[in-house]
């Protein structure tokens, strides 16, 4: 719920620059965007070294919204 509540933070500033885009945020900043989602949660994984993340495509949230988790 952390990542989720930032990306409400990041929201408007993410609208002009990222619309229609899918992104991934992690600690409180998106790591990474795209228009795939499976790239996006590839990479993001990557860079997260597989801890939780938050990933929506920006503007479509109501319709897309995802929350990522990796069993261990």
């Amino acid at each position: 719920m952390k990542e989720k509540e930032a990306y409400r933070e990041l929201r408007l500033e993410l609208l002009e620059k990222a619309k229609g885009k899918w992104v991934a945020i992690f600690e409180g900043r998106m790591v990474v965007q795209g228009d795939d989602f499976g790239e996006v949660v590839k990479r993001a994984f990557e860079v997260t070294g597989g801890k939780v993340f938050y990933v929506t495509k920006v503007g479509e949230e109501q319709k897309v919204e995802r929350r990522i988790y990796r069993n261990r």
